[in-house]
This record gives C-alpha cells, sequence and structure tokens, in this order.
C-alpha cells in the first residue's frame, strides 16, 4: 500500500499544520491514505482524527527534536510504500500518481543534487567528504522523499543514524530555534556513502516540490489546482556572484517555509478548512 506520513511533534501548532497538509491530500489525493505521527501526549481533535487514517506516536529519544526524528520514521510507517511530506507542506494538484511513479524504485528516494564542493549548512562539502572517506555528498531539500519498507531502506535509515551518533560535530547544524539539528546534513552524507541517486526534475516537467523563500509571482489555489512560483537563485562564478536566475516552477507541493507568504498560506489554510467544515487556523 501506498501512503502519505507527515511529522507533528512539540505542540498543538504542529498539529494544525499537519492538518491543512491532510486536507490538502484528501481534496487532491483522497485514493491514498495519510499518518500522521506525533507525541504520546499530543490531544488530537476528533474533528482532526476522521481525516486522518493513521496515527502513529513517536517516543522521544535523547537529542532527537522536531526535524531529526524523520531520520526515524521508516520505524513507524504503516505503509509499504511510503511519501513523507513535511507538515507546512500544501499539496497543489491532482498530479501524484505521475510523481509515484517517478519515485517508484527500492529504498530511499528523493530529489537532490550530486556535490563535491561549495558550502552547505555552513560547513565546507570538500572537507566532510574528506573526513567520511566518501567521493561525494547529496544535497536536498527533506521536505519530501520515498522510500520503501524494504531492506535497502533500512540500510540508508541505518547509516543516516550512525552519523548522527558519530559525526554531529562535523555534519551538525542547528536550525533558528537552536533545539533542533538538520536532518538533511545526515541524508546527504548518507545518500553519498551509499552511492544513492537522487532524482532530476526539469522545471517544465513540474518537480515533485519548491520552498516559497527568494521567490516571487506566487499564485497558489489547490481548488482550481493552480501552481505557479518564479524562484530567483543567486549564482557564484570565480568567487564572485552574478545576478539571479529566474526559473518558473509548477510544483505538486508548495513548501511553505517559515509559512511566508503567510498572507497566501492563510488563504489556502481558510479554503480548505471552510471546504472540509473545520475550524480556521489563524497563525
Amino acid at each position: 500500500m501506498q501512503g502519505y506520513i507527515t511529522l507533528a511533534t512539540g505542540s498543538r501548532f504542529y498539529l494544525d499544520l499537519a492538518m491543512n497538509l491532510v486536507l490538502s491530500l484528501k481534496l487532491n489525493d483522497s485514493q491514498r491514505p495519510v499518518c500522521v505521527v506525533t507525541d504520546p501526549a499530543m490531544e488530537i481533535p476528533a474533528d482532526y482524527r476522521k481525516f486522518i487514517d493513521h496515527v502513529v506516536f513517536i517516543n522521544s529519544k535523547p537529542g532527537f527534536n522536531g526535524c531529526l526524528n524523520k531520520l526515524r520514521i521508516n520505524e513507524l510507517s504503516p505503509f509499504e510504500e511510503t511519501m513523507f511530506v513535511d507538515s507546512d507542506c500544501i499539496l497543489l494538484k491532482k498530479d501524484m500518481n505521475r510523481q509515484w511513479n517517478k519515485f517508484q524504485g527500492p529504498g530511499f528516494r528523493s530529489a537532490g543534487a550530486k556535490v563535491t564542493t561549495g558550502h552547505w549548512y555552513g560547513f565546507d562539502i570538500a572537507d566532510v567528504i574528506r573526513k567520511l572517506g566518501i567521493d561525494y555528498m547529496r544535497t536536498l531539500n527533506s521536505g519530501v522523499f520515498y522510500f520503501r519498507n524494504d531492506a535497502e531502506s533500512a540500510k540508508f535509515f541505518a547509516t543516516a543514524l550512525e552519523l548522527v551518533e558519530n559525526h554531529k560535530e562535523l555534519l551538525g547544524s542547528f536550525h533558528r530555534n537552536k533545539l533542533q539539528l538538520a536532518d538533511e546534513p545526515f541524508i546527504g552524507a548518507a545518500l553519498g556513502k551509499l552511492k544513492i541517486p537522487t532524482l532530476d526534475f526539469d522545471a517544465a516537467e513540474g518537480t515533485i516540490q519548491v520552498t516559497t523563500i527568494k521567490a516571487t509571482n506566487i499564485h497558489f489555489d489547490p481548488f482550481t489546482q493552480t501552481s505557479a512560483i518564479t524562484r530567483h537563485d543567486d549564482y557564484r562564478l570565480l568567487g564572485r556572484f552574478f545576478p539571479r536566475k529566474h526559473v518558473q516552477h509548477s510544483p505538486s507541493f508548495a513548501h511553505f517555509v517559515k509559512l511566508k507568504p503567510k498572507a497566501v498560506y492563510q488563504r489556502i489554510s481558510d479554503q480548505l478548512r471552510d471546504h472540509f467544515q473545520l475550524p480556521r487556523f489563524v497563525l
């Protein structure tokens, strides 16, 4: 069985975000069930539970807060094939059959890029791969990824956890609240260590997700399957930053980093909650 899973730990705020994601999934991919992973003490309202197919509780583990728990998600998924989605994402389009087909395969699969130089999360990539004795690592946004319930996937997650255990000083980078170690450097290093390829997306085909940071011309509406955003990225050559590249995207998932732009996220939240007759969520 294929299904979606998301994390909603720490506070009711994250459960409310996860609920907005769940509603967008029910709207635009109702054939696949959804699992919400949360704390044992989290109270889930009855009107939320009727939309959530599975609730799984995650026990606390020293050093694992928030997003780092993504590295434990394979232990908790009730599905044979799982697509993890961050709780601050919204599914905008009815095109997930295409995306599931693209991700289809053994083990862990994610969009990403192979890198050997540059800086990421404040560390020097060349220094990291030299110290780990690997040929490269993968940069990625872990807001959406896929894995199967198989031996290859188990090996990947075990490798990522081993990197947390033994190389925290090398790869560890805290998010802005200083409480959550970022999961992506450990995922990227594990992908490189195991030589696992990542998926490429051309902007014209419609990528799996795009973050709303460094973006303009945002037009999102999950009810009309409107998904248009322009990303702006500086690029560096010979030590100098050159003018931004402008790339237009039509992603399946909008990834609202820091919930910005808040007016757009609030409008979509209101639309979804009004449609499914739930109380509105206020930022």
